[in-house]
């Protein structure tokens, strides 16, 4: 899978951002500890949240990220 160019809701205003799969790379500036994120209008709950201090890049692991449908039998 490769990396998209998305568009997270901020506090403010839109933070642009990057995803690949359940991977999420954006800018600091959310918050302190977000629990939920708004990617391209859908929303993700937050498994787990790490600062890049060199790049100021927070790295987020959504959950539930897939974007295939399953279908019932």
């Amino acid at each position: 899978m490769a990396w998209q160019n998305v568009t997270v809701k901020g506090a403010k205003a839109d933070i642009p951002a990057m995803q690949n799969g359940e991977m999420l790379e954006v800018p600091n500036q959310l918050g302190k500890n977000p629990s939920t994120v708004i990617v391209d209008g859908k929303t993700y709950d937050i498994l787990s949240c790490v600062l890049d201090e060199r790049d100021n890049i927070l790295k987020i692991k959504l959950a539930k990220a897939s974007t295939k449908q399953e279908k019932s039998d």
